[in-house]
């Protein structure tokens, strides 16, 4: 479905015949036209009238067109820009399109050149729109979904398990071993599903900015050092080897470091629900290149299969499915990728299914102005081993 054929289009050139060509051209197919002939009378009828489309010329007096697209791309999102020029070269081509332009037409174009042109531009400024309409639709959903686990689920919850451990402790020894393993069967579902709900609690503080504490200097080997020994238990009990290899006088960077640590606990613990006995589980982190620091958690598990990688971070999604040894939540990875998001940092995957998988996380380096306390962001190379040994 298109655009209504009488949608607005504003024309800025400052030499009359193009204005009057584009005018015609457009005016011919249904369109209503507006046309400038600078960049100051243009940013004024775009303010005015907010067409859909500005065809903006790249070389004229006074504000330049590139200025020109900046402007509009910045203050009129709405507005689809798109470049005249009878200099076009890939280089302010490219230059337009990164300062918001859609696309670029060269001088001479015919009518037909232009109403293609238009019509596409349509098209793109319609999907954009819908677009922003579904992401705000999402929003509103989660937002009341939210509301709903908070006030309906939580509190209820949270009593059948006090009935739970009521009934078990009333009934001692009385149950037979088949009541007894369904009582305790049902105490570990409603567990999982209290994990669950705080864990999307958790999920929604992070958007509303009120779960990651203010941000400090850390020593990133300090950070991984605990996630390490929190983990060492669960990997020694499945007979998995876990280390971590930490590059020498690691930069430091800014951070919270409690949440940091359920980020690299949940990722390892991840990697133990399916890594198999002897398996391991590696850390190693790398500073320095293009002003970040990265933490590579590779395993010697099962793998992500190919078509499931780029949605593995959505909530929900469980990227082994029915093949899970041990069932989560489905969202351990969209709490770590919040949080990373929140550090302004990154986390990305690659993995071979049957040849494990390896996570990425990526941290900007902060300036040395935003370090003051040296001896805690940075140290020696280290070592650490947990589980078996090799």
């Amino acid at each position: 479905m298109m655009e209504p054929q009488d949608a607005l289009i504003l024309i800025i050139d400052d030499e009359a015949p193009v204005r009057d060509g584009c005018k015609q051209a457009l005016e011919k197919a249904g369109y209503r036209v507006l046309t400038a002939e600078g960049g100051v009378e243009g940013i004024r009828i775009a303010r005015e009238e907010k067409p859909a489309i500005a065809f903006i010329d790249l070389k004229m007096p006074g504000i330049s067109g590139m200025e020109i697209i900046e402007i509009l791309s910045k203050d009129f999102p709405d507005i689809v820009p798109i470049m005249i020029t009878g200099y076009a070269t890939i280089v302010s081509a490219v230059e337009a399109i990164q300062k918001g332009a859609y696309d670029y037409i060269p001088k001479p174009f015919s009518a037909d050149q232009l109403r293609v042109m238009t019509r596409r531009a349509l098209d793109y400024r319609r999907l954009k729109l819908e677009t922003r309409i579904l992401r705000a639709e999402k929003e509103r959903m989660e937002k009341n979904f939210i509301t709903f686990v908070s006030h309906e689920m939580r509190s209820p919850l949270v009593v059948i398990r006090q009935y739970m451990e009521a009934l078990k402790a009333v009934a001692g020894d009385g149950f037979n071993q088949n009541a007894a393993e369904i009582i305790e069967r049902c105490r570990v579902r409603i567990q999982n599903l209290e994990t669950m709900v705080e864990r999307w609690l958790d999920i929604s503080r992070i958007g509303e900015g009120t779960f990651v504490r203010p941000k400090v200097p850390l020593a990133l080997s300090q950070v991984i050092e605990r996630s390490v020994e929190e983990m060492a238990y669960i990997c020694r009990e499945k007979g998995i080897i876990l280390d971590a290899d930490l590059e020498q006088d690691l930069p430091g960077i800014i951070g919270d470091e409690e949440s940091l640590v359920r980020v690299f606990v949940n990722i390892i613990g991840n990697a133990t629900k399916y890594t198999s006995k002897n398996g391991r589980i590696r850390i190693t982190a790398r500073g320095g290149g293009e002003g970040r620091v990265t933490v590579f958690i590779s395993d010697t598990g099962l793998g992500i299969p190919a078509e499931k990688l780029p949605f593995i971070f959505e909530p929900f999604y469980r990227a082994r499915g029915k093949e899970e040894r041990e069932r989560g939540s489905g969202l351990g990875l969209t709490f770590c990728k919040k949080i990373m998001d929140a550090h302004d940092g990154a986390i990305e995957v690659t993995s071979k299914e049957g040849q494990g998988a390896t996570f990425f996380l990526k941290f900007p380096v902060p300036l040395k102005s935003e370090v003051r306390n040296t001896d805690r962001v940075c140290g020696d190379r280290r070592h650490l081993r947990a589980g078996l040994r090799g």
